[in-house]
């Protein structure tokens, strides 16, 4: 298997984005400015980040022989990036989600069917000794805490993107990451702190290269250094938001990028934040990743 740069275990999205004036009030209607499908979901969204900022990419999720499978196909292949297809799945799908976003604000709320989804059943070092780091989300928990315990094994970096810890071995997914990003309200559960500076600090475990807490327009704090007590925060980039669909997912996919491009921690969560707020410039989620270039030339004009 060739090398690459970053392989991805967890779900890829077919999104169909709905944007309305404003969210309706429940019972109510509203009219849609626009419907658009593209492609989404926590992994391959990381992944077309990275791959947009000059990573090469493996996807090893399970796709099927439906229309929304070869959709997922087509997008990734789009990018540049590989899709680990060793077994047939025909019954398999990706997520499909219907995701809402309100225009006068930018948040979106999205409906979710993961009833197709089926979980990877040939993780093997072969897999996973061929990627510079791994890339998993809270779907599959048994085949990502596999994936994860392989990589451990073989010093491969993990960078870990999970949105719920609802059962053990996401829990040791948690434990064995070595580069923890969690959404704030996420690292509250687990940890049970409540302000975001003591959470951060209290997901860093030793041997932990960083522990982040992202809480969107107030910015991310993250715990880095030999003993994780040097906890920071990293202002969000000034930007007229306009669809935050994905940015948490491309803030992972651009710590990931550079970090394997010779960051250092600190740095690839400013650089992360970056790629983030340019999205939310951009509709959608895959189709709002920047590039290197923009992402580069925001860090050179912001002092955030």
């Amino acid at each position: 298997m060739e090398p690459v740069d970053l392989l991805g275990f967890g779900v890829a999205t077919v999104d169909d984005i709905v944007q309305v004036p404003a969210f309706p009030a429940a019972g109510s209607k509203t009219h849609i400015t626009s419907i658009q499908r593209q492609g989404g979901g926590q992994c391959a969204t990381a992944l077309v980040a990275a791959a947009r900022l000059g990573l090469r990419c493996r996807y090893a999720g399970v796709l099927g022989g439906n229309e929304l499978s070869d959709f997922v196909r087509q997008t990734l292949a789009r990018e540049g990036i590989d899709i680990v297809e060793r077994h047939t799945h025909p019954e398999a799908m990706p997520c499909y989600s219907m995701v809402v976003v309100d225009r006068s604000t930018g948040e979106r709320t999205i409906l979710s069917y993961l009833q197709g989804m089926v979980a990877p059943d040939d993780i093997g070092e072969g897999i996973i000794s061929a990627g510079r780091c791994l890339f998993v989300d809270q779907h599959f928990p048994a085949a990502s805490l596999e994936a994860c315990r392989i990589a451990r094994r073989l010093g491969i970096p993990i960078v870990a993107d999970l949105e719920r810890v609802e059962n053990e071995a996401v829990r040791e997914i948690l434990r064995l990451a070595g580069h923890l990003i969690l959404p704030l309200r996420v690292a509250r559960e687990v940890t049970g702190e409540r302000e975001a500076e003591r959470a951060a600090a209290a997901l860093w475990l030793p041997g932990r290269a960083c522990a982040a807490a992202t809480d969107g327009a107030r910015g991310c704090w993250y715990a880095t250094g030999p003993a994780g007590n040097e906890v920071r925060h990293q202002p969000v980039f000034p930007v007229k938001a306009i669809d935050t669909t994905g940015c948490g997912d491309v803030f992972h996919g651009a710590y990931a990028a550079g970090l394997m491009g010779g960051l250092p921690p600190e740095q690839a969560v400013r650089f992360a934040s970056a790629a983030a707020a340019l999205k939310a410039c951009r509709p959608g989620g895959q189709a709002g990743c920047p590039n290197r270039a923009t992402v580069e030339r925001l860090l050179s004009e912001s002092t955030a």
